[in-house]
Formats: structure tokens, sequence, C-alpha cells
């Protein structure tokens, strides 16, 4: 496929004073005396995007995901580096960009279309869908500094996505809006896919980072941590957000994959914000394929088994065969029994959760015996489609609203489901149809 965005070194320094009179100085210095400190919101940036691709572009406040989409939109250039980019570029980076509030909806749709160099005639010829799109009604005379957040998200999301874009980036405005709008839009994402339109998306949820983008990027400190398959860059984000010694999860391990097997190198955030490399060297991970092995107690989960009917180990099967997964355990003495959950999911290829289950929501408590030692099994019917996927476990403490992880494993097990039947949604649920004939 074409390539439609090339980054190669792309930096970009700020002059950081510590006050205007400062800069004042600087400028009418006859030394040449530096005022300024220098700030590196991107080091050294380089990936091509090819046509189609939906990228996402993931990382932490702060991380430079703006001010990487404003120099590839060319809103700021690069203090070093070379862009080149292939095709008209739409962007949704702000609310507000491109908008004067001032202008009711209906003037700044042909102001709108302006910018993106569109004729009078051009523009005309999209306001009906644009104003259809968008659903504001009458709002559509009104200021647009009267809009809610929701109705100015319509409306800027319907100006860009009807210019015709070949390339088209959206920061987090979909946030604002409701269920039904964010559908269209993503609706809207697929079939611009097939159109051969390339789109940078960027947010915070990394559950829509994993099914919707077919590549992603993780940013932080302005620099590039890790790129490729969505699930597997995402997960090891989350793990990151619980690791990083700048956040408040100051507990959780790694306990990291054999070296001899993946040697990677990470650039982690310290609580002083500079940067520091950490290898992945530990070798005593019984998982070694696992995306990710993290928690506050890393250890815990001694052996996972997929097997059938049979107690036979398995990694592929039919969705209406019985399979058991069973987890051998043994606690430390930080564990709180009170609290305690055993969990699992199922994950398919992109890192959606398709089956959840713990013994906690079940109802279902151990108790604090002399070994410590268990022998958990869930026993089910995955009535999953045919596929691929992968097994999390997680032993959890449940005392607060958000799970605290002993020990997390994502990938702990891989396997396939195969079936002749036509599934079409991602389970096949049992269902009970009845046909009544009804009577003139």
């Amino acid at each position: 496929m074409e390539k439609k965005i090339s980054l190669r070194s792309i930096s970009k320094i700020y002059k950081m004073y510590n006050s205007s009179t400062d800069q004042l100085k600087e400028a009418l210095s006859l030394t040449g005396k530096s005022y300024h400190t220098d700030f590196c919101a991107l080091k050294d940036i380089s990936f091509d995007l090819s046509q189609g691709t939906i990228l996402g572009i993931m990382g932490r406040n702060g991380a430079g995901k703006s001010t990487l989409l404003k120099i590839i939109t060319g809103v700021l250039k690069p203090s070093s580096g070379s862009l080149e980019v292939k095709g008209k570029i739409s962007s949704l980076l702000e609310l507000g960009a491109g908008f004067n509030m001032e202008y009711n909806g209906l003037d700044n749709i042909y102001f709108y279309g302006m910018l993106m160099k569109l004729t009078h005639k051009q523009v005309e010829e999209r306001v009906k869908d644009i104003i259809e799109f968008a659903e504001i009604g009458d709002y559509i005379y009104q200021p647009v500094k009267t809009y809610s957040s929701g109705m100015f998200a319509r409306l800027a999301f319907s100006c860009a996505i009807n210019v015709d874009p070949d390339i088209l980036i959206v920061d987090e405005i979909l946030s604002v809006g409701d269920i039904r709008f964010q559908a269209k839009c993503f609706n809207k994402f697929k079939e611009f896919k097939e159109k051969g339109v390339t789109i940078i998306y960027v947010g915070h949820d990394v559950g829509l980072m994993k099914s919707f983008c077919d590549d992603a990027i993780w940013l932080h400190n302005g620099q590039i941590v890790d790129r490729g398959n969505p699930a597997e860059v995402a997960a090891k984000y989350v793990e990151f957000m619980y690791l990083d010694e700048g956040t408040e999860f100051t507990t959780y391990n790694r306990n990291s994959m054999d070296n001899s097997k993946k040697s990677e190198k990470q650039i982690v955030g310290n609580a002083e914000g500079e940067n520091k490399e950490q290898k992945k060297e530990v070798s005593n991970s019984l998982y070694k394929k696992a995306i990710t092995h993290w928690g506050i107690a890393p250890g815990i989960i001694k052996k996972v088994c997929l097997r059938n009917s049979k107690k036979e180990e398995i990694d592929y099967f039919d969705p209406s065969e019985t399979v058991e997964i069973q987890f051998d355990l043994e606690f430390s003495e930080l564990v709180d029994f009170d609290n305690l959950s055993i969990a699992f999911s199922i994950k398919n290829k992109e890192g959606t959760d398709i089956i959840v289950k713990t013994t906690y929501d079940e109802g279902i408590s151990l108790v604090n015996n002399q070994s410590k030692k268990y022998q958990i099994i869930f026993k089910l019917k995955t009535l999953l489609a045919v596929g691929e996927y992968y097994l999390v476990a997680a032993v959890e403490n449940r005392s607060e609203v958000n799970p605290i992880y002993y020990e997390y494993i994502e990938g702990v097990k891989y396997f396939k489901v195969f079936t002749n039947k036509k599934i079409f949604g991602k389970v096949d649920l049992p269902t009970q149809i009845t046909i009544n004939e009804v009577e003139k």
C-alpha cells in the first residue's frame, strides 16, 4: 500500500523561560547569553503509515501525543527531522479548532470548508449531508458558543468527514458524544477504511484501541516505547501504568519473560520525570509466551491448564465442548483471603474480553488453610465463534472498587476454536425459538 505519512527523526524542542523578562533579556543579549532551558516534547520519532491503516496512539497526558498530531497536520513545525504527507488531511484535534465561536453552525460549515480549500460550490454540495449527520436541528442557525460540548462535537466531526479526506486525524473529541453518535462515528470510520482513508486515533480507551485499530504506538516522554499489534502494545501500556514509579501503584512488580527469548528495553519515567532504561531480564517466569506478567506478589500462580472432559491438555476445541481452566496456586502471607478473587478472561486476537469469570463475583470464597495451596477449576462451554483466542489469568484483591492485582498474566495460554456451524457473532448462545401460526 502507498505510504501516506512518513516521519524521520522528528523532534520538537520548546524554549522554557521563567518569566517574560528572561525571554526579552535573551532576545536583546549582545553576548548570546541563554536565559532558557530546553524542553524536549518529542525526540527522534520515526514511522511510516500506509494507506487505509487505522493507527492508535496511546500514552499518558504529557507524553507528546497532541504535539505529534499538530506536527503531522502542519499546525506546528518540528525542531528537526523530516515529514512527508501525501493527500488531504482533515483533523479533529480539539473542540473549537477551525471554528469561529461567534458564527452560527451554518456559517461555520462554510468557514471550515474554506479552511479545507473547498470552493463555495463544493461546500454547498455537502451542506445537507453535514447537517443531517450532525443532528443538531435548528441549533444549526444559533452561534456555536451556545452549543453544548456534545453538539459541538457532532458538528465538528460532521464537517471533518464530509470534505473527502485522504487522512483523518481524531484526538479524544469523540469522548464527549453520546453512544449513538459514537456508534455513527465508528461506522463512518469503517466506511473510510474500505475507501482507503488513513486514520490516526488518539485516546485513553485501550479497549477501543485493541478492537478498532490495525496498528498502535505507545508514546512516553516524547519517545516511542513500543509499536505493533494493538492488543500487545495496549497490554504493555496497562502494565506500565500500574508499574510506573510516578503513579500511585508503587508496589507492583514485573515477573519478566525469558531474556533469551525476548530482550526488550522499555523507557519509563520516575517520579521526577527523568528517563531511565529497564531491561526485562528476570528469567523465572513460567510463562514464556506471556504478553505481560506483573502484580504486587507475582509467583502465586504456579500452573494454568486448559483441559477437555477427558482431563487431556488441549489447545483447540469445539465451542460446544465442555472445557476446564485449572489454576494451581500457592499463596503468601500477603494475601487477604476475605477479599480474594481468582479470575480468568478469554480474549480474541484484538484483545477484547469475550468471557470473564471470577470467584468473587460468583460468590465463591477460599478458606485460609495451613498449606496455602489450592487448585481452582472453572468448567464451562465457551460457545465461541471460530477463531484464535488467548487466556488471561489473575489473582485479585477486591477490597476496592478497582481490583488490586496480586498477579496478572496476559497470554498464559493460547488456543483455537473450530466448528462447521456458521457463527456470525462473537459467541453462539443457546436460544429457544418458537414458531406460532396465527390464524386470520
